[in-house]
């Protein structure tokens, strides 16, 4: 009998197992193999028990122990031993247990031990098996093996024991859920031995739900479920359960849903919840911390959450009380699970009879959800933003809650993140699909539900304030019988008692509103006011919508597409400005397959909403609406709208003739257009105007739409109808350029052949006379530009045709007499230009030759300036037509031509070589200087006009004349260098728009042809970008884009102009900056490079911006900045530090300074490195909090680098330790200025006396400053105080300079305050010469000039003798104006006396110094130290900005040292003779 103990047979299993009488396995012959399981089959057929047979179990285990080297049949064939053997054996114990027979039944219980360890150890050797080749192929990469190929072990599965064992497995677990369906209390009494039997069946589910291969087979997966749920609630495994479940979350990232389903059907099955309320309370205690970058742990949870709370949210709900922290967690992982879950429990409450426990329970739920829409990770929005668009599903609406619902994702349409926004539009779309206001069809149009809100309000007055209706309405509840009533008599009463309105009694106003109609009615209104407040919030939601559509985020311009698609459906009226705007999506660039996805899904939109057919019409119906439809799209569309409603019509067109596309547009609608366009009866004029814009946009890409009929176009829009409605003639002549084709010129191909008409066709006989209709409509100028389009499109000499219209229209203006036939415009075609202009010249000479019509002279105008312009065009079509030509023929001949000939074009030219070169003579010299060309008449006539816009004031005819030379000029480099300056002229001076706008937009034409001439004059452009109309501003900001990103003109510093429309109002144009600013950022660093002039520029008193603006510029900007960057930035903002002197110039490099990111102790380096240059301004609140912004930045870097800690407890202390000595400073000045005041008042010695009892720390008592002898510098020609106040605050800045700090500062200002006090007692010398000098510039005042002469002179020879006395000292040259400098010299000077000073040196006496500084009164004095005292420095000195009038300081090369020296001697000497 074998001795079987099953623990350590368990443990021996941990280690290599040891079988006594092991028979060899490996190597072995099949058949030997087979014979020995043979008899093991018959031993155990005889009886199940015989698996006790110790020689029988060795054999067994040999072959379990070699399990994985086995041929599959041999393996199959030992699984099915051991089964069928533990399935006898249970079936024998079961009826053993059924008898009550205490000795037989116990005798099964080693068996059973042995058959559950063969079948444990067997899933345990194939589990770990196929675990660890699931492994290996993950971390190899099982997407890397080719498509269709195998692994190399694949084959082997089917000879070795490696198989998945689907089928045993499941019969296995058959058999442990029979057996753990038996009393095996009466086997094991012991608890201990009970537990090891019964982990032989758990420890083997748990492992084969580790596989995840194995959880995908539901079968399999079940009876696992089974097996787990027998051990737990009939075998004492909650404990072990609840702990494995927790460890296969953290290690096993698949296992979160099974998990949560074997919970779920432990509850649901087995009624046994109380497993799941430990692991939720177990989960409840969990903390995941945000700065653990592994998140597989709050993954598992998450998911496992979820899942269960979807499965069975009663036992959630029951939770939901502990599980709610975690929406307090650093985690966003379990925050959005937390978030998910709510979702699932509304949804499963909803369901429920409606309580009021579980109507608070929503309501509370719901609180929940509007408060994690201001969560601070996007991933949590999004997932609540996909919970809501769930709800919206749900059978129950939550009328209550849907309208603040709405408006949250509403707000969420903003959101900084791109997730986020794309899925509010889902959910907005969905809770548009499914609003509960269907009561009228469920469409959404405002007006019809606001006409029915009327209504029933109107209905509700009437019943208050009507007697007749009221009582109806009470008669009517009351149930009174009215047949014997006077009717007649009654309702006469009623009419006469309607015309008064009388208020009901208050028991009246109680049964009024108990009544049933009176109920219905205030429900209905309160119905009809939530619908109209949801309209209203889709409304509101229109426009954030039309921004999304120019997101560069593909998906959310789809969603905002679909969202647009849907209100239409609705009937919301908003929905066209979106419609509209999505047209311009057909020019999305083709940058992949979500550009190709944005254009196809833009053709589907606009085939949804207009060109689809309707179901419920017929045909010819459809035709008609889906003709009405394509009208009604050009009815108030701008020219941006209609060109790119063009380019999506003919892609349509275009695609549905190549690939036979669904979305099409048949030939029955294009004849239906035609018909409304030659429509004989009056109609609209923009129906028919529309009619041929649609079909003009179609024939773009078939031309024969429009040559088919072009006699309809000649007859309606050329005709009688294009002569009274000219926007028809104007694009009816559009319509006729199709005609020739869409010319589509690739890069490197030769032009195309193009059609050409000759010159007596029809067509440009009525283009001729459309041009010469006489009107005094502005629409004319339009019509005429694209008549002499289609004449130059279609004419195959279009010159002679213009030359004859310009020489009527002389004719007819200036009364010219010809006799010979009219020129063209070539040279070679007008022999008799020289007569016209004779005369012409003639007639402009006479008395009365601008006695004309100013309106015919502008059409003339416009007319010459258009020609010229298509003229060149005509040239280069000309030279193309040439190259064609000679390449086809070139084709046709030999292809082996003769090398010697290939040479000798490559050294002498070739044939096109020589008519480029003729034809750009032509352009250059002979157009518009040529003696045979007709321009040239009108270059000095347009110049003329233009230059005397006083003598030729008409708005119509200088615009046209301004127009005329632009394009002129545009033809010739020389014709435009000379006349370059007169349209600059026009341009700062004109007050017309208009105007500028052309100038503007042909000097960005002029660059592109002369870039020289334009790039020396870039500053006027610039200078645009600050003008008063929008337009022009507009246009200049789009020059300039273009200019500069295609490198044009270079940026020479004025991009600081560019970056203030960063902030305009016009949303245009602050959208076109942001676009010129990101697209700059891609060039070379260039937004980078130019930063500092934009600091300057915008920080510049005359361009300065409020400091809000600039924090929004400058905000913009440095997000452009990429990081490599930004430590040389650091540098050169600390530098401007040294150069700044203003407040606001502080406050703005510190706001730059913290925009920086800072993410390396290298950048904190550098801050630190130029603390000197701002130490002395940390003072000003805005600039410390900046700064401390830095400091706060760098903390939150996330994980933290320590090595970045001392660094910036350095930076810190140093901010906060220079910060509180200035704030001293400061504190010190005012009560130095208090001070002052007060001595002004009450007389000097009293102030002295109260000056001398204020102390400051760190200042001794008796100290002095150093005297030291330098050589003095030449005065300025600043007043003696102005000098003496600078030569004080150099002394103070080279104290600080030297290390003196704070007390050194307030050692200077003590002084200075001292010396001033000490002025204030007594008069002085130099008190008594200013007020001399004052006299004898009275008296010279009487003489004039003589004034100016006297005090010149005295300057000169004043100036001579200090040069004779004094070391000169370089200096440079001033640049002061000239008006400055004469009013300077006219204002009276308080001088020293100099008799005595000229003839010495300057030396260390204190008696020369007092007399050379005593000029200095108090006014002056008070004044400068309050001004500095409110600049925020006290030892600034005052830097005059430009465009204001600053007083004149010292020169900038004075030695720091010698001031210094100097200002210490001004003040000891000034004290010893206040102590005199």
């Amino acid at each position: 009998m074998l001795q079987f103990e099953l623990d350590e047979e368990l443990l021996s299993l941990q280690d290599t197992v040891h079988i006594p009488g092991e028979i060899p396995i490996e190597g072995e012959n099949p058949k030997s193999l087979e014979r020995i399981l043979n008899e093991i089959v018959d031993s155990l057929q005889d009886a199940s028990g015989n698996i006790t047979d110790e020689t029988l179990f060795d054999q067994i285990r040999s072959f379990i122990k070699h399990f994985n080297t086995l041929q599959k049949k041999t393996a199959t064939k030992v699984w099915d031993i051991v089964l069928s053997g533990f399935n006898a054996e249970l079936q024998v114990t079961a009826q053993d247990l059924d008898f009550n027979d205490q000795d037989a039944y116990l005798q099964h219980r080693t068996p059973l031990e042995i058959y559950g360890f063969l079948i444990y150890w067997i899933i345990s050797i194939t589990e770990q098996k196929a675990t660890s080749k699931a492994a290996t192929m993950d971390k190899s990469g099982k997407a890397t093996r080719p498509k269709g190929s195998r692994a190399k072990n694949d084959g082997d599965d089917s000879e070795q024991g490696v198989s998945t064992w689907t089928t045993e497995k499941q019969r296995a677990l058959d058999l442990m859920c029979k057996c753990l369906g038996l009393h095996l209390s009466k086997i094991w009494t012991a608890t201990h031995e009970k537990e090891s039997f019964i982990s032989l069946f758990f420890k083997p589910a748990y492992q084969i739900l580790e596989n995840k291969e194995n959880v995908r087979v539901s079968a399999l997966k079940q009876r696992v479920y089974h097996v787990l749920c027998l051990c737990i609630k009939n075998h004492n495994h909650e404990f072990g359960a609840r702990t494995t479940i927790i460890q296969n979350l953290q290690y096993w990232e698949h296992t979160p849903e099974p998990m949560a389903e074997l919970l779920e059907m432990l509850i649901t099955i087995y009624d046994f919840q109380q497993l799941a309320d430990s692991v939720l309370r177990e989960v409840s205690t969990k903390e995941f911390e945000e700065s653990i970058k592994d998140i597989t742990v709050p993954k598992a949870y998450s998911k496992f959450l979820v899942r269960l709370s979807e499965l069975a949210p009663k036992v959630v709900l029951k939770q939901m009380g502990l599980l709610i922290d975690h929406l307090d967690g650093e985690s966003y992982i379990m925050r959005q699970a937390i978030v998910e879950v709510i979702g699932h429990l509304i949804a499963y409450l909803s369901a429920e009879e409606q309580t009021d426990q579980i109507k608070n329970q929503i309501d509370g739920f719901f609180d929940i959800l509007e408060e994690r829409f201001m969560d601070n990770n996007s991933y949590v929005r999004t997932k609540l933003i996909q919970i809501v668009g769930n709800l919206c599903d749900l059978k129950s609406k939550f009328p209550k809650r849907r309208q603040r619902l709405t408006e949250l994702v509403i707000g969420r349409l903003s959101d900084k993140s791109f997730w986020s926004r794309k899925q509010a539009i889902k959910t907005f779309v969905r809770l548009i699909e499914t609003h509960p206001y269907s009561m009228h069809g469920g469409e959404l149009d405002l007006e019809d539900w606001e006409i029915q809100y009327t209504e029933v309000t109107d209905e509700l007055k009437a019943m208050i304030t009507k007697p007749s209706k009221r009582r109806a309405l009470l008669r009517k509840s009351a149930g009174m019988d009215e047949d014997g009533m006077d009717v007649d008599g009654e309702a006469e009463n009623e009419e006469d008692e309607d015309k008064d309105i009388s208020l009901p009694t208050d028991e009246e106003l109680l049964e009024l509103q108990a009544s049933k109609e009176y109920v219905t009615k205030t429900l209905q209104q309160r119905y009809y006011a939530d619908a109209i407040r949801f309209i209203h919030l889709i409304h509101r939601a229109v426009p954030v919508m039309c921004e999304l559509l120019a997101s560069t985020a593909k998906l959310e311009v789809v969603e905002a597409m679909d969202f647009f698609v849907t209100i239409h459906r609705y009937k919301v009226r908003a929905s066209s400005d979106g419609i509209r705007k999505m047209v311009h999506l057909v020019w999305m660039k083709d940058n992949g397959d979500e550009a190709k996805s944005v254009r196809a899904r833009l053709m589907e939109c606009y085939w949804q909403i207009y060109l689809a057919p309707d179901d419920n019409l017929t045909e010819k119906e459809n035709t008609a609406l889906i003709a009405r439809n394509l009208v009604s799209l050009t009815y108030g569309s701008t020219l941006a709208e209609l060109t790119s409603l063009e380019q999506l019509l003919s892609t349509i067109v275009s695609d549905s003739a190549n690939a036979g596309n669904e979305i099409t547009i048949s030939d029955e609608v294009i004849e239906k257009l035609w018909q409304v366009y030659s429509h004989q009866k009056e109609i609209p004029n923009p129906q028919r105007r529309g009619a041929i814009i649609i079909l003009g946009m179609l024939a773009k890409a078939k031309a024969d739409i429009v040559a088919q009929k072009i006699e309809v176009i000649l007859k309606i829009g050329l005709g009688k109808h294009g002569k009274v409605d000219l926007a028809l003639a104007r694009y009816s002549c559009i319509a006729l350029q199709r005609i020739a084709g869409e010319k589509k010129k690739q890069k490197g191909a030769l032009a195309q052949d193009t059609l050409r008409l000759s010159m007596d066709h029809p067509i440009f006989t009525k283009l001729s006379n459309l041009i010469d209709h006489p009107t005094t409509s502005k629409n004319w100028f339009a019509v005429a530009e694209q008549a002499l389009n289609t004449i130059y499109l279609l004419g195959e000499h279009p010159d002679i045709l213009c030359g004859d219209i310009i020489k009527a229209r002389c004719k007819t203006i200036f009364n010219l007499q010809e006799d010979e036939p009219s020129p063209s415009v070539e040279p070679s075609s007008t022999p008799d230009v020289n007569m016209v202009s004779e005369d012409l010249t003639v007639h402009l000479n006479a008395e009365n030759a601008f006695v004309i019509d100013s309106w015919q002279l502008s059409q003339l105008l416009f007319i010459v300036g258009h020609v010229a312009m298509k003229h060149i065009v005509h040239m280069e079509v000309i030279e193309e037509e040439f190259k064609r030509r000679k390449a086809i023929a070139g084709n046709e001949k030999k292809k082996d031509k003769d090398h010697a000939e290939d040479e000798l074009d490559q050294v002498v030219g070739t044939t096109e070589d020589e008519f480029g070169d003729a034809l750009a003579h032509i352009r250059e010299r002979e157009l518009l200087f040529g003696q045979d060309s007709l321009l040239q008449v009108f270059g000095p006539l347009i110049v003329t006009i233009c230059g005397n816009n006083t003598l030729y004031s008409d708005k119509t005819l200088q615009s046209s004349a301004s127009l005329a030379l632009c394009k002129l000029m545009c033809i010739s480099a020389e014709f435009c260098e000379h006349n370059l300056q007169l349209l600059f002229t026009i341009l700062e001076k004109s007050h017309e728009p208009a105007i500028r706008s052309n100038i503007i937009i042909a000097l960005g034409d002029m660059a592109v042809c002369f870039n020289n001439l334009i790039d020396a004059n870039i500053a006027y452009l610039y200078k645009r970008l600050s003008d008063s109309d929008r337009a022009v501003k507009k246009n200049t900001l789009m020059v300039l884009t273009h200019l500069i990103l295609n490198g044009m003109v270079k940026v020479k510093g004025q991009l600081g102009e560019m970056a203030i429309c960063l902030v305009d109002e016009d949303a245009r144009i602050s959208d076109l900056a942001r676009l010129f600013f990101t697209e700059l950022t891609s060039k070379d660093n260039a937004v980078y490079n130019n930063m500092p002039d934009i600091i300057s520029h915008l920080s510049n008193s005359e361009n300065k911006v409020d400091e809000e603006s600039y924090r929004k510029i400058m905000r913009f900007l440095f997000e452009l900045i990429k990081d490599k960057t930004m430590d040389s930035m650091i540098e050169k903002l600390c530098q401007r530090f040294k150069n700044t002197e203003e407040p606001r110039g502080w406050r703005d490099i510190a706001f730059c300074l913290s925009m920086l990111p800072y993410k390396t102790e290298k950048s904190f380096k550098r801050l630190l490195e130029g603390f000197p240059n701002y130490q002395d301004k940390v003072h000003e609140e805005a600039v410390f909090k900046y700064l401390s912004d830095i400091i706060a930045k760098g903390r939150a870097i996330k994980p933290p680098k320590p090595e970045m800690k001392p660094i910036i407890d350095e930076f810190e202390n140093k901010l906060k330790e220079f910060k509180a000595k200035g704030d001293e400073v400061q504190d010190i000045e005012a009560k130095a200025i208090s001070a002052v005041k007060k001595g002004g008042r009450r007389g000097g010695r009293k102030a002295g006396s109260a000056l001398a009892g204020l102390k400051v720390k760190g200042v001794p008592s008796g100290s002095s400053p150093q005297k030291k002898g330098k050589s003095r510098r030449r005065r300025d020609d600043s007043d003696d105080s102005d000098l003496d106040d600078s030569l004080i605050d150099d002394a103070e800045n080279s104290s600080r300079e030297k290390g003196n700090g704070t007390e050194s500062e307030v050692e200077g200002g003590m002084r200075r305050l001292a010396v001033r006090e000490a002025r204030a007692t007594r008069p002085t010398r130099a008190a008594a010469q200013a007020a001399q000098v004052k006299v004898k510039t009275f008296q010279l005042d009487f003489d004039g000039d003589a004034v100016m002469e006297d005090e010149d002179k005295l300057e000169e020879e004043e100036d001579e003798e200090e040069e004779e006395e004094i070391e000169p000292t370089p200096q440079p040259p001033s640049k002061k104006p000239k008006a400055e400098t004469q009013k300077k010299a006219t204002k009276p000077k308080a001088r020293s006396n100099r008799g005595s000073s000229r003839k010495l040196k300057y030396s260390d006496e204190d008696e020369e110094e007092e007399e050379k500084d005593q000029d200095l009164d108090e006014e002056s004095e008070l004044e400068t130290l309050q001004r500095r005292s409110k600049g925020g420095r006290s030892t600034a000195p005052s830097i005059p900005t430009r465009g204001a009038s600053a007083e004149p300081t010292m020169a900038s090369g004075r030695s720091k040292r010698a001031a210094a020296s100097k200002a210490r001697r001004v003040i000891e000497s000034s004290e010893d003779e206040f102590e005199d």
